[in-house]
């Protein structure tokens, strides 16, 4: 007869409890580190103003281009992985030269972009290490955000 003690089994129990708690709590954290830094946001908002305000306007509401702010935006580019917008901007914009913004610029352009949709900001730049991450923000914005495509 095997005699199990009873301490091993809620020490067991315990560490079980304990690594589900942290995998738990880690998603958030991982949330909250934000997706570019305030500074690459602002260097993006001077970019954008130099290469992209014509089409889309300064306040990013669109004129000849989309708007690329607010729930049509957040729609289209929800719950969708950062490189599918990335992709689209390097293959599609500026519209009369595709694909001719360096990457640095183009990350700051969408670091600036996400900014004004209401994703957090963090410690790091915007790069392709975030390429696979899904765009869902971690603030408070419209469902759309959360609800989208």
């Amino acid at each position: 007869m095997l005699i199990i003690d009873p301490s091993a089994r809620l020490t067991r129990t315990a560490v079980a409890i304990g690594l589900t708690c942290l995998a738990v709590l880690s998603e958030p954290a991982a949330a909250a580190d934000g997706w570019f830094t305030p500074a690459q946001a602002t260097q993006g908002h001077q970019f954008f103003n130099n290469q992209c305000a014509q089409c889309h306007r300064p306040d990013l509401s669109g004129a000849a281009g989309p708007a690329l702010v607010g729930p049509a935006f957040l729609a289209t580019w929800a719950n969708r992985p950062l490189s599918d917008l990335y992709t689209f901007e390097h293959t599609k914009m500026p519209a009369v030269n595709p694909g001719s913004v360096p990457p640095e610029q183009l990350w700051a352009i969408t670091a600036y972009i996400l900014q004004k949709n209401g994703f957090a900001s963090g410690d790091s730049n915007l790069s392709d290490t975030a390429a696979s991450r899904p765009l869902v923000s971690s603030s408070s914005t419209p469902a759309s955000v959360t609800h989208g495509k």
